[in-house]
């Protein structure tokens, strides 16, 4: 009799993400990076909110792992269909040659935390193109310590994230001039996992061993870095533009466009709505630091560029549908 196993789901013959990353080959850590940030794979959820992999699906991310450890970016091989990438793999195969000319790059890791920096988290592998240039076992002298110390990635290890862990992390990260930080914690509340990922940290669930976080960190430093959400697109606009039609002018669109075979207008008209309303409810929400308030000045640009597309185009699918068009607004809402 076939044995049982926890992780397997056996009838519908689909893997949960732990046996899968291993099944591919790589560390569970590097498998959640790589979904989210590229969607290297769809993953179905099951009831409980579980990932579940196919057995396709692993030999999709298993070859995306055999070309990233010849050379491929990841950020430019993720698109690919598996096709496309079985046909690299072919390529490179029958060139005798690995899929890309440059050598991947060494990358520094500086360690921060007790249990992070001890002896014997070590480089794990002999031909590894990873260095340890940094150990600092305690938290609050890491920023003094790691000035002398240029990084590619600061992996911190902290037991508890708090109000004060983002200080504490730009700090060390600033000081080494790391490009990418990879968080350790234990516990910590979710608003503050989510905060520290929208901040562009790797944030991962303490313990995990020396392997995945070499894989991790070497992934990381592979991507293009990600702009934080506190930075504004350059094409914004310092003030947003007026509003075009008002909610009354936009119900009426929307009703007309129920009398035409288009129902373009009415789903704009909702669109623009839609907008409207996060535009206002953006330029009211709480702020509490001259950060936030930045991020939702932000937002509010943002949903006002988005709104005046948008009103731009229902006015001239409105015209083209012979609907009656509301006169423009003559100041913002």
């Amino acid at each position: 009799m076939k044995p049982k196993n926890a992780e397997q789901t056996e009838n519908s013959g689909t893997y949960r993400s732990g046996i899968a990353a291993r099944l591919a080959g790589i560390p569970v850590e590097t498998l959640r990076v790589w979904e989210r940030r590229y969607g290297v794979v769809g993953p179905r959820l099951s009831p409980r909110g579980q990932r579940l992999y196919s057995a396709t699906q692993i030999q999709r991310l298993a070859l995306i792992k055999e070309l990233v450890d010849a050379g491929h970016p990841i950020g430019g091989i993720a698109p690919m269909t598996t096709d496309a990438l079985n046909a690299a793999r072919a390529m490179a195969r029958t060139l005798g040659a690995a899929p890309a000319a440059d050598t991947p790059r060494e990358v520094s890791i500086a360690l921060v935390g007790p249990m992070i920096s001890a002896r014997q988290f070590e480089v794990t592998q002999a031909d590894s193109a990873s260095r340890i240039v940094a150990r600092c076992p305690r938290i609050t002298e890491a920023a003094a310590i790691l000035r002398n110390v240029k990084a590619d990635v600061a992996v911190i290890e902290l037991a508890i994230l708090d109000d004060s862990s983002s200080a504490t992390i730009d700090a060390i990260k600033e000081a080494c001039g790391a490009k990418m930080v990879v968080v350790l914690y234990r516990f910590a509340p979710s608003a503050q996992i989510r905060r520290l990922r929208t901040a562009g940290h790797e944030v991962v669930h303490a313990p995990t061993d020396a392997a995945a976080i070499e894989s991790l960190c070497r992934a990381l430093v592979q991507q293009p870095q990600l702009p934080t959400m506190s930075t504004a697109p350059a094409v914004l606009s310092a003030d947003p533009p007026a509003r075009r039609f008002d909610d009354h002018a936009l119900a009426k669109l929307a009703e007309a466009s129920t009398t035409v075979y288009c129902e373009c207008p009415r789903h704009l008209a909702e669109l623009v709505l839609s907008l409207s309303s996060f535009e206002r409810y953006s330029a009211d929400c709480a702020n509490r630091s001259p950060e936030d308030a930045a991020l939702h000045r932000d937002l509010n640009r943002t949903a006002a560029q988005a709104r005046a597309l948008l009103e731009d185009a229902l006015l001239r699918v409105a015209i083209a549908e012979g609907l009656a068009v509301p006169r423009a607004k003559a100041s913002p809402a």
